[in-house]
């Protein structure tokens, strides 16, 4: 048998859950499907798959090849694509992963000027926690940096460096007086993003840590940003983020040149030996825009 359609069907039947449903994907036969699955397991003298009749898993070896195998398809469709040549440039599938945040305010505009130059293509974005090591599913994934991520299995493009720093509303801070000092900030309620909470608080420049919560918890900096806007507190985060309410006038900044510790932002892809052109591609262009605005 073909090795390759051998494999392509355990994938199938794995991440289908089903012989019926793997047989109908690739357009063979169940009989079909469950010999190519039957011949693999002899040629690798183990078992790899539970079988019953409401559904199908995996043994612990059988789990372990999965993984093997969709590592194997995916350097061999690279090596397909970066050898075979094409005359309508890139295309398939790109999935990227991304924090809520990120994946709408910095990434969505990057895919929107790269996808009109590969008419062929197709851009899948996931949010993603950030933080989390990647996932092996996605092509790309763009978060802060991981502490102690130490694998072989991805390469790490640093993208740029952002801090921390505080603001409130202007009636906020009528209400509770002129804040001059972080020392002052910690008697306040502060808008932290579950993250923030997670990892003890943020550490900043002169070595406060502010870490006391309000009465109100999101996971989402831009929730926080607009509990902050409706003064109920100080919100941590990234200029960037709230540049439209520090021009209207909705929020202000708290002791200008606290800054937190710097902070990395990074892209997670897959180590191949063949690289895959649409993650190179998009890699590039994400290099060349952040280089434009940055």
């Amino acid at each position: 048998m073909d090795w390759l359609n051998v494999v392509q069907t355990y994938v199938a039947v794995v991440e289908s859950n089903s012989f019926v449903q793997a047989a109908h994907q690739l357009n063979i036969t169940t009989s079909s499907c469950s010999k190519r699955i039957s011949w693999l397991e002899s040629q690798l003298h183990c078992q790899l798959l539970l079988r019953t009749t409401r559904r199908v898993r995996t043994t612990e070896q059988g789990q372990q090849f999965y993984l093997q195998s969709c590592d194997w398809l995916s350097q061999f469709d690279n090596m397909r694509r970066q050898l075979g040549p094409s005359t309508q440039g890139l295309t398939g599938n790109l999935s990227i992963g991304s924090p809520a945040v990120s994946g709408s305010l910095f990434v969505t505009p990057i895919i929107a000027t790269f996808l009109p130059m590969h008419p062929h293509l197709t851009v899948e974005l996931s949010e993603i926690e950030p933080g989390v090591i990647p996932d092996l599913s996605l092509d790309i994934v763009i978060s802060r940096q991981i502490d102690n991520f130490d694998s072989t299995s991805y390469r790490m493009l640093h993208l740029f460096d952002y801090a921390v720093k505080c603001f409130a509303s202007p009636r906020f801070l009528s209400i509770h007086g002129p804040v001059e000092n972080a020392k002052q900030l910690k008697q306040l309620p502060l808008l932290l993003v579950q993250g923030q909470i997670r990892s003890g608080g943020v550490k900043f420049n002169d070595g406060t840590i502010l870490n006391q919560a309000s009465r109100f918890i999101t996971h989402d900096p831009l929730a926080a940003i607009q509990a902050a806007v409706h003064h109920m507190g100080v919100v941590l985060v990234s200029e960037d983020l709230v540049q439209q309410q520090l021009i209207d006038g909705k929020l202000v900044e708290v002791v200008p040149g606290l800054l937190s510790e710097q902070r990395t932002v990074c892209a997670y892809y897959p180590a191949h030996r063949f690289e895959n052109p649409n993650i190179s591609a998009f890699l590039q262009h994400l290099r060349q825009q952040i280089q434009n605005t940055h």
